[in-house]
């Protein structure tokens, strides 16, 4: 029964956001008081499990979200987002520049964290597609995708590192059946997937928007990467 409370809540939680466009934090907030009403925990114990986990989860993310939100933006006024954005299409064309951003999430993903390398590549695709005037959707999701196969397929991610240790398995054999498998995921779920939301039109924030560096003034190649 429990089981279904959650799943119930967890439906209630994605239909609030997605249909009656109830902000996502309060949406959360509904979900999780009334998981916690259906399940018999106490009104009085409710508060204080919502704001432990709260906790719990922003105390890990919010250094990585704060510090990845700074290097994004001095990549982007430095103009080292510009140049690899630059470099990318160059190298592979613009014909073939998805393939260029998935290669790039998968070996930024492999070792590191979604999260992290979420902050880190976000940057990135803002400036290929206010560059070259391409949908966002359409850029981002191939480096998304690449940053969700890696985390979930391969260690030493937290999941595929826990089936490890509970199934005994040899971490180098998991991980090399992981990319085996995650390959052909990442092409379907990015390149492949992504084809049908080219047409998606969407104005572009001026959040997210850079100046124009001169060519002249942008730093190196290898000093924008590193």
């Amino acid at each position: 029964m429990s089981l279904i409370i959650i799943i119930l809540c967890i439906a209630l939680l994605v239909l609030l956001i997605t249909l009656f466009k109830v902000n996502a934090f309060i949406a959360f907030l509904i979900s999780s008081i009334l998981a916690g009403l259906l399940l018999g925990i106490e009104v009085s114990k409710i508060t204080s499990s919502i704001q432990k986990g709260m906790g719990d989860m922003l105390g890990t993310l919010a250094i990585i979200v704060v510090c990845g939100a700074m290097l994004g933006k001095l990549a982007a006024e430095s103009g080292a987002a510009q140049q690899i954005a630059a470099g990318l299409m160059k190298l592979f064309g613009e014909r073939h520049i998805q393939w260029a951003l998935m290669i790039t999430g998968f070996i930024i993903g492999i070792p590191l964290f979604y999260n992290v390398g979420f902050v880190l590549v976000v940057p990135l695709i803002f400036s290929v597609a206010q560059k070259y005037k391409m949908p966002a959707v359409y850029i981002g999701v191939p480096m998304l995708a690449s940053l969700s196969v890696t985390h979930g397929f391969l260690p030493p991610h937290p999941s595929p590192t826990a089936l490890v240790t509970q199934f005994n398995a040899d971490i180098g054999t998991t991980l090399f059946y992981g990319i085996i498998v995650g390959i052909p995921a990442v092409i379907l779920a990015g390149p492949v997937f992504s084809k049908a939301l080219k047409n998606i039109k969407s104005p572009f924030l001026k959040t997210f928007e850079s100046r124009d560096i001169p060519v002249g003034e942008l730093p190196s190649l290898g000093l924008s990467i590193f």
